[in-house]
């Protein structure tokens, strides 16, 4: 297995963290355990977006940028 592989299995096992670790944080029942795994769901976050940056860095990916329709799109989505 090659490293670019590596990389995008991790990737997405770090994307199924963060998507259950986000469910079990809407579903907690006290502020402290709430608190607790949304500081693990920031974690997953952080490794993720280190992950991006690498495979950036070996152009692996390419990320095309954003339109600023879509920006103001994803602005009302997050306002209303």
């Amino acid at each position: 297995m090659d490293e670019k592989m590596i990389f995008t299995d991790i990737l997405a096992v770090q994307n199924q963290l963060a998507f259950h670790c986000g469910r079990l944080a809407a579903g907690c029942t006290t502020p402290q355990f709430r608190d607790t795994v949304w500081n693990v769901l920031n974690e997953e976050f952080l490794i993720q977006g280190e992950l991006q940056d690498e495979m950036k860095k070996r152009e692996w990916v390419h990320p095309i940028p954003a339109s600023p329709e879509a920006i103001q799109r994803v602005q009302k989505q997050a306002q209303g």
